[in-house]
């Protein structure tokens, strides 16, 4: 049987409770959900759902759309990878700079697409994602890459038993293609992951300029797919 969890991180963010639930669809355990609710529902498995399981979520007043595609890239630990712009730890006074960033429309998430979320929430989630950071709910590492003292980006890193796992990597606006992510990933390949330690970062699969960067920067396609559904009580 399925177990579907809390979301706590998410339910803190969007406001009401959120939940994720891997690979097995349980529409019992969904349906104990006081409402209202959202779910994050992936699995490996690229056949569409079943015409009961969709007629059950309908009969249920409950909405559900696939939202993504995630594919994994990964690197693992180069020597001396060369860093463009001038990179270091992120401190509290960049917190304007970093929320200035993230306000900016250049998300493509599976949060910022869904229709279904409320606006302010999908407008608003990367800068309160980013101040979670300093309050020491999210992340273990965050690397900002700077000009003077103006902040052109920043990668948000979490630290797993393989190496390190990008959470949130964002670009301003008006430095983007101009090799700011390069650099923060670099950076932390330099200082931060251990010798035979593994970068993984995953993306949608029709994030194209993603892929590219990824593939330019040395990173291998795994051939798994994730597809991402959110199910929405109305």
């Amino acid at each position: 049987m399925s177990k579907i969890f809390n979301d706590k991180f998410v339910s803190h963010l969007i406001g009401y409770q959120s939940y994720i639930t891997i690979n097995s669809l349980n529409l019992n355990e969904i349906k104990k959900i006081n409402r209202p609710f959202f779910v994050t529902f992936k699995t490996n498995s690229s056949k569409k759902l079943t015409k009961k399981i969709t007629d059950s979520i309908k009969l249920e007043n409950l909405k559900i759309k696939l939202v993504s595609k995630i594919v994994i890239f990964e690197r693992k630990y180069r020597e001396n990878k060369k860093v463009f712009l001038d990179c270091r730890e992120a401190k509290k006074k960049d917190i304007p700079q970093l929320k200035k960033i993230c306000l900016e429309d250049t998300s493509n998430s599976r949060f910022f697409n869904d229709l279904s979320l409320p606006l302010k929430f999908r407008k608003t989630y990367r800068a309160k994602w980013i101040l979670n950071f300093f309050k020491k709910k999210r992340g273990d590492i965050l690397i900002v890459a700077y000009k003077n003292k103006k902040v052109l980006g920043f990668i948000l890193m979490l630290k797993k038993s393989f190496g390190l796992q990008i959470d949130l990597i964002v670009s301003s606006k008006n430095y983007q293609n101009k090799k700011v992510g390069t650099s923060l990933i670099n950076y932390v390949n330099n200082n931060f992951l251990k010798k035979n330690r593994i970068i993984k970062a995953g993306t949608q699969l029709d994030n194209i300029s993603a892929n590219r960067i990824y593939k330019k920067l040395g990173f291998i396609k795994k051939k798994d797919i994730s597809y991402v559904y959110h199910i929405h009580s109305n």
